[in-house]
């Protein structure tokens, strides 16, 4: 019955209660919206969370070779050899391997890229993935599992292949293809003078790229006859004991291991915050303030509405209801309002995503996007309820009907 009369309420006062659809509609955008900018700078640096608040340090290397012995390095085992005082080191590879097509004529061939993970690479970040899945590090299998970007060859999850160099090589299969225009754990392509988590992370596209890039885990590759090269992001880690006189000493014997660049896990972690903080300084005071002003002409309308439906409150009274059950019809009213809101915020988001409208801004839905959007539904009910009490004052149905 309360329901029936809510929407009889908002029959009565349609043009209103459209109007209050539309700016709660524009207020859950604006919510998701700011909740979605904190989430996606922070997707990206929580992965290496735990390593910028350690003591440790970043390289990208290039082609390493020990230069004692002229040999490429295969494993992290062997930078342990060199150094000492570090808990862990954690590197990617290069795998040299042919082109899934080697017969381009080009001037410029594009070949393929062909990298390998330490298995603690492959746990930290998992890249969006168009179908299949990633790496199960339990794996036993004689078959290696290769993980591929969007590709120009139509290779997809479930594959097998070939993989190797000149007859030589190993049995592979794609367990999973991963969704173009993403990031993956590789050398980037951004500025190195101020290294942040960004570093780490290289944005592919086939359309830039022009090529495939093939991932698979280094341990899986160890007895295959291939010929791999630790190249790329490598993270060192140390105890906290370690001097920073050992770390430096640590850092010269590195820095002839052909090191493009690096930097400690501390200025990484100060440049990473900096970042995300710049633009959510900039945008979250704007956000606000729209918010705020949407929700407060939302919830004037509905205050209005509600002086509107007094008459039929005292008289929904006479009839037998109480004063409560009056603030609950206003409340139904409000919920079925805001849930048209909704519905209409979720449509518009989703014309946003598939139109790119909002260019490169990141609008998605997801657990923090559903918390707020419930706390402000919360707060907009709560107060739809206490609005036609204030109104109503203490005033009896009487003194209502006799100004009304």
């Amino acid at each position: 019955m309360l329901f029936k009369l809510g929407l009889k309420n908002i029959k009565q006062n349609l043009l209103m209660n459209i109007l209050t659809i539309i700016q709660m509609s524009v207020a859950f955008v604006i919510l998701i919206s700011i909740i979605s900018t904190i989430v996606s700078r922070f997707a990206f640096y929580t992965p290496f969370k735990e390593f910028m608040n350690s003591k440790g340090n970043y390289y990208n290397m290039i082609n390493v070779i020990n230069p004692d012995t002229g040999v490429t390095l295969r494993t992290t085992d062997e930078i342990s050899n060199m150094i000492e005082g570090e808990k862990e080191v954690v590197a990617e590879y290069t795998v040299f391997l042919e082109d899934i097509d080697n017969k381009q004529t080009d001037d410029e061939i594009l070949h393929d890229n062909y990298i390998s993970y330490d298995d603690k690479f492959a746990e930290l970040f998992t890249p969006e993935l168009e179908s299949g899945h990633w790496f199960d590090f339990n794996n036993s299998s004689e078959t290696v599992p290769v993980v591929v970007t969007n590709n120009p060859y139509g290779l997809k999850t479930g594959d097998k292949l070939f993989l190797g160099l000149d007859g030589i090589g190993f049995d592979a299969e794609i367990i999973g293809v991963i969704k173009d225009n993403t990031k993956i754990i590789d050398t980037s392509l951004r500025p190195h003078d101020k290294l942040d988590f960004r570093n780490l992370y290289h944005d592919y596209s086939l359309e830039r790229e022009g090529r495939a890039t093939f991932i698979m885990l280094q341990k899986d590759l160890i007895d295959k006859p291939v010929i791999m090269q630790l190249n790329g992001n490598m993270l060192i880690t140390y105890n906290d004991d370690v001097s920073d006189e050992q770390i430096e000493q640590n850092n010269q014997i590195l820095k002839k291991l052909r090191v493009q660049y690096f930097d400690n896990a501390e200025n990484m972690k100060i440049n990473s915050l900096e970042y995300i903080f710049s633009q959510i300084r900039t945008l979250i005071p704007i956000f606000i303030s729209v918010f705020i002003l949407t929700m407060v002409g939302a919830i004037s309308i509905s205050a209005l509405s509600a002086k509107r439906q007094i008459k039929n409150y005292a008289i929904y009274y006479v009839c037998g209801l109480k004063w409560k059950h009056c603030a609950l019809i206003n409340c139904c009213s409000s919920l079925i309002c805001i849930s048209c809101s909704f519905i209409l915020s979720l449509i518009s988001i989703l014309i946003i995503q598939q139109t790119d409208l909002f260019g490169r801004t990141v609008i998605e839905l997801g657990m923090w996007q559903i918390t707020g959007c419930i706390i402000v539904v919360l707060i907009y009910i709560i107060l739809s309820m206490i609005l036609p009490l204030q109104i109503i004052g203490g005033n009896t149905p009487n003194q209502v009907l006799k100004s009304n």
